[in-house]
Order: C-alpha cells, then structure tokens, then sequence
C-alpha cells in the first residue's frame, strides 16, 4: 500500500505537467484573468480594449470566439457588471462563440470603444497622474492582449503579436505602444492587421507593464539562459575556427618546408630560417606563441611569423621557378 502511495505523482508534480501542457501565451492570459478577478477602478476599461479588438465588426451582432471556458466567464461577468447584458453562448466541440445580438447594447458597446478612441495616445500621459497613468497603460494592455494577443514560448523564439481586424485599432494601438517605447512592427495578414515585438527585451518591458510578474520572471529566467547558451556556442564555434585556421596554417607550413629540403634543403638558408623551419617540423601542434618560445633565445610571436611567411614565400618561389623550367623544356 505504502509502495503504491510512494509511486503516485505528488500534486505538485501533477500542477507542474499541467504547466508544461500550457503554452506561455496561455499562461500569461491565465495570469491577467486572475488578476481581473480582484478589484480594480480600471476593469471597465480593460474590458473596453478587450472588445475593440476582439469584434470584427461594431455592427449588428458582435461575435468572438475562443476556446477558453476562463475567457468566456470573464466576458460574460464583465458584460453584467458594466451594461448590464447577456451575451449568447454557443458550444461547438470544443470551440465557443459568444454573441451579442441587442441593438441597444452593441450601441453602448460602440460608443464606449469610439470615446476611448477618441482619446490621443500621445495625450494620455497629460491628463493623469503617474499612478493613474500606468494603472490606464496596464488595464489597457491586459484588455489588449486578453482580445487578440499572442507569446510564443521564449524558448524557441522571441514574439509577441497581436493580431487586430480593424485597420483604425491598429493604428491607434500602434502609435500607444509606441508612446510606450514598445516600437512594433506591422503586418497585414488575411486581412487583419498585425503588431508585433520581436526583441526579447520588449516583450520583457510589456510584461512589467501588465503586472505579469511571475512570468516576468520566468521569460527573464529563459531569456538568460538562451544568452548563456549563444555565448558559449559562439566561443566554441571561435575556437573551433581558431583551431581550423592554425590547422590549415601549420599544415601548409610543413609542406613547403618540406619541399624546400627537397628541392634545395636547408644549408643554403639564414640561421633564423632553419631554427624556424625545424621547429613547426619539431612541434606540429605548437602556435606561434609556443613555437616563438622555443626559440634560442626566445623571440616574439610575430618574429617567428615573419620567418615562417618568409619559408612560405621561399617555397612559392621554387614551384614557380620549377614550373617555368618544365614549361621551356
């Protein structure tokens, strides 16, 4: 009995699988929905920049669909608490759409997103206090990226996007995050106009932005770990080239002092010459600064490249020579 209880997953090993089965950009809309479960005077205008990017259309029926049982609890709950209305619920697999139908209440809708256009981004900052100000960005972002956002795992790849249907959103979302130095990028894609970051260190700034501190600090975590990772491949890849060139190097070096001994050997050459071809033949693996070392006496790393490029020169010299002569003959 005890074996088998010893053998069941603990519950904290069971909530971390889960976590693992949850993408990030789920996580991190997870993360916004509890914190507009607590009581804050900004959740009507979360729920505002939630809606202006979630409708296609502000006409006739307003229709969205998700596949978050969460998602839809909030709308509805919102929906009450701020114009008093119901949406309509439709269930298909495991895709569910909610529909406002009311002409009345999608013109309350319409009016409260065009007066919260009507505000200039740029302006935003003039008409509050510093508090209230960040508290604004912060309920506007949550609503943002609660009605059209997506993160892709950190671990893979570094984007946050979010993709708007309507053009005059977009522009006006556009030039807020600007106005947050969150400078995005633009696409349009299936007719839909798309924002998006691609630095990690603004996707990190959007995260301080709405509050999302734990995984803040779980994309700061990765995010250090990947540069740890890219600086080590980069050193390993330099020394791998370092390793190939002195290679490559050493390797034509033998081969024309060996074809110097062939053709004319050594005794005609300078005494500086001869120490230095017998030395890369000596010590094949050596550097320069480790050949330079054995020298009698010791000379510096470019006096012992200066004698080496000087063989060099040498032995290209008899090839052309020997070349010229089997060419006359």
């Amino acid at each position: 009995m005890l074996d088998s209880l010893h053998n069941e997953p603990t519950l904290a090993s069971k909530s971390a699988d889960r976590e693992k089965t949850v993408t990030f950009s789920a996580q991190l809309k997870n993360s916004i929905l509890d914190s507009l479960q607590q009581f804050d005077n900004y959740l009507q205008i979360s729920f505002i920049a939630f809606c202006s990017v979630s409708f296609r259309s502000l006409e006739n029926n307003l229709r969205f669909s998700t596949q978050s049982d969460r998602l839809v609890k909030y709308f509805q709950r919102a929906l009450r608490a701020h114009y008093h209305g119901e949406a309509e619920i439709i269930r298909h697999k495991e895709l569910i759409t909610c529909s406002i139908k009311d002409e009345h209440l999608i013109s309350e809708i319409a009016d409260s997103i065009e007066r919260f256009f009507h505000t200039n981004p740029a302006n935003l900052i003039e008409h509050y206090s510093a508090e209230n100000y960040y508290s604004i960005v912060r309920a506007i972002l949550r609503g943002m990226f609660l009605g059209c956002g997506f993160l892709a795992n950190p671990q893979e790849r570094y984007h946050l996007e979010f993709n708007i249907p309507r053009r005059s959103a977009s522009l006006w979302y556009g030039l807020f995050l600007s106005e947050l130095e969150l400078e995005p990028g633009r696409i349009v894609h299936q007719g839909s106009e798309v924002l998006y970051l691609k630095e990690g260190e603004l996707i990190s700034d959007f995260l301080r932005y709405i509050g999302a501190d734990q995984l803040l600090l779980k994309f700061e975590q990765i995010r250090v770990e990947k540069d740890m990772r890219n600086h080590v491949n980069r050193l390993v890849n330099c020394d791998s080239a370092n390793a190939q060139r002195l290679a490559n190097s050493v390797a034509r070096q033998v081969n024309n002092i060996n074809y110097i001994i062939e053709q004319i050997g050594l005794s005609d050459l300078t005494d500086d010459l001869v120490e230095a071809a017998k030395l890369r033949l000596a010590y094949p693996s050596y550097s320069l600064r480790e050949l330079a070392e054995q020298a009698d006496p010791p000379i510096g790393k470019s006096g012992m490249n200066h004698r080496l490029s000087k063989l060099d020169k040498m032995a290209d010299e008899l090839r052309r020579k020997n070349k010229k002569q089997k060419e006359n003959e």
